[in-house]
């Protein structure tokens, strides 16, 4: 009773205290932060008084009822059993709080932000002095404060952080304030958009959104990384742990209409300053020339990645060819949201309107314009040596590219070694018919000899009819049992099943399956063993060899269902894990060889 009254009330006031820390957080992002400051540092005592207290409980009551057999009257071999069973479901109950214990310490660890990997190099103020001009007068008129490092990357795109940075590649953790560039965009949205882009992220850094970022965003994302990893790797401990984990998630879940509200308040806002500063169109141009290059810039870098020894020394030079005539129709992006690591922004469509601009055919044509000279040639003024960063980033996501195909051409190597290249000969399982028709057969001639041996004593020894019938049946009956089971024997020598590395052969159809033709497979083991296999809508379907009403194959569902007794000497698991092997592997071939 006190271990559950101690995890009512934990749970009871950690719901509460969600609850009123929630309706807190909506005033303002510095109630946000500190109402979220306030619960994370309370969080883990109550999960842990949850846990502690359903454990003390269920120890408790295993004990309880345990103990109370010593006080009955009459002690029988059931009752000892139900000891037994009590202080074992004592011992589970306790191992499991134990291990829910060692999980739940992870909790107190919550808060520990890791570092944000970006694919990207810190540029200093001898390497792009221009840059850091061109910041420190846009600090200077939104009154912001100044980044402490510039990274310049390839794939992510513009935002500002706080948190701890790492640049891959590099052993140094950037701390402070970082601003991040992505250089695909910076020879093609031209000085008024780059203004006003950096001018948004700029803001991010004045006011409250500096405490924001810092002390909210990435403690709060890191808190739903670690509860979700936690609940996956509970163990045996997840049923002691599953309530603590629901209170975890539900305390989360309860800011989430808080955090969304204020996420969008601080990109208007910082829209909203940036077009006071570089102009009312400058923020829905770079908005509406930033969603549409994306494509270009994404087609560039993932052909790139496919086929990084073809890929030439400069990809900001291809992305450019492919630019040449002008990007998409911006028009088409409307509703997507600009990339973050770690937030989220409103819809373009949104902030555009947000800021009172209107959207006509005269803006979009500007924001489809090819790249310029004057575009084009802003990297040179900003940075001491444009192209000797161009080629950095590009060796190192060739780099990274080349050693990410290393790395999954020897998965797939491994994947396709891991079948024999003999043939692997399956045959049912029909020993257990068998032997249960052996059983049926002796049963029958049991009761034959029963009925004769001491049919006077059954009533039937002046009843010559009914001995002989009951002998008859009985006769038939083992004869039947015998037939049966010398058909299952002969049946189960033949082969069901031929594994081959690019084919399933079956003794029940005429052609066999390659294993590129199976989209999809499943085994049961119900009543009989299935393999159930569904085929791509373009692979030729198998005939089956005779009339069979455990094999059949659907040409409407596509699906082939072939059903056995069991596998001689392999389990259901591991029939499933032979088959989905075979299927690894030959797809992993066709993966290696290209077709």
């Amino acid at each position: 009773m006190a271990g559950g009254l101690l995890a009512f009330l934990a749970g009871l006031t950690g719901l509460l205290a969600a609850r009123i820390a929630a309706l807190r957080a909506r005033r303002s992002r510095d109630a946000l932060v500190r109402s979220f400051d306030r619960l994370r540092r309370g969080l883990p005592f109550a999960l842990a008084a949850v846990l502690v207290g359903l454990s003390i409980a269920s120890v408790s009551a295993s004990l309880f009822e345990a103990a109370s057999l010593w006080f009955w009257d009459h002690l029988s071999t059931g009752s000892v059993k139900l000891f037994a069973a009590a202080v074992m479901l004592a011992g589970l109950a306790a191992y499991s709080a134990v291990m829910a214990v060692i999980a739940m310490r992870r909790v107190f660890d919550l808060y520990t932000v890791e570092p944000l990997d970006i694919r990207g190099v810190v540029v200093s103020r001898d390497e792009a002095p221009g840059l850091w001009r061109f910041v420190e007068d846009l600090a200077a008129r939104h009154e912001a404060l100044m980044p402490d490092s510039i990274l310049v990357g390839l794939t992510e795109g513009f935002f500002v952080t706080e948190a701890p940075v790492r640049p891959l590649g590099g052993e140094r953790v950037l701390s402070g304030r970082t601003l991040h560039l992505p250089a695909p965009c910076l020879p093609l949205i031209g000085e008024a958009e780059l203004a006003a882009v950096i001018g948004h992220e700029l803001a991010h850094f004045s006011g409250g959104d500096t405490t924001y970022s810092r002390r909210f965003a990435p403690i709060h994302a890191g808190l739903w990384r670690t509860l979700t990893a936690l609940g996956e790797r509970t163990g045996t401990g997840g049923f002691m742990l599953a309530p603590a984990l629901h209170l975890g998630f539900h305390t989360l879940e309860s800011f989430d209409i808080a955090v969304a509200q204020h996420r969008r308040q601080r990109e208007l806002e910082a829209d909203r300053r940036a077009s006071l500063v570089s102009g009312p169109e400058s923020v829905p141009l770079a908005l509406l020339r930033t969603a549409a290059l994306a494509p270009a810039i994404v087609g560039t870098l993932n052909d790139a990645f496919s086929a990084p020894d073809t890929a030439g020394p400069d990809l900001m030079a291809e992305i450019l060819r492919r630019v040449e005539n002008g990007p998409p129709d911006p028009a088409a992006h409307l509703e997507e949201c600009q990339p973050h690591p770690t937030d989220s922004h409103p819809t373009t469509a949104l902030r555009i309107s947000t800021l009172g601009v209107q959207l006509d055919e005269r803006l979009l044509a500007r924001a489809a314009r090819g790249p310029v000279e004057e575009d084009t040639s802003l990297p040179h003024r900003l940075f001491a040596d444009w192209s000797g960063i161009c080629h950095t980033l590009t060796a190192a996501f060739l780099d990274e590219a080349r050693e990410a195909h290393r790395l999954t051409r020897e998965e797939l190597e491994a994947t396709a070694a891991a079948v024999p290249t003999e043939h692997t000969v399956l045959y049912e399982n029909g020993r257990p018919m068998i032997w249960a028709m052996g059983f049926i057969a002796a049963m029958f001639a049991a009761f034959a000899i029963g009925v004769i041996v001491f049919g006077r004593e059954l009533g039937l020894g002046n009843d010559p009819e009914t001995r002989a019938f009951v002998g008859g049946v009985t006769t038939l009956g083992v004869c039947f049992a015998l037939a049966y089971a010398a058909w299952v024997r002969r049946k189960t020598k033949a082969p069901l099943m031929t594994l081959t590395p690019e084919a399933l052969m079956s003794a029940r159809l005429r052609e066999p399956i390659a294993w590129t033709d199976v989209a999809g497979m499943r085994v049961s083991a119900a009543r009989r063993l299935a393999l159930v296999l569904a085929l791509h809508d373009e692979a030729p379907l198998p005939n089956r060899i005779g009339f069979s009403i455990y094999n059949k194959v659907n040409r409407r569902e596509r699906t082939v269902v072939l059903e056995a007794m069991g596998i001689r000497g392999m389990k259901a698991a591991e029939f499933d894990a032979l088959i989905r092997r075979y299927l690894s592997a030959a797809y992993a071939r066709r993966r290696l060889t290209g077709d």
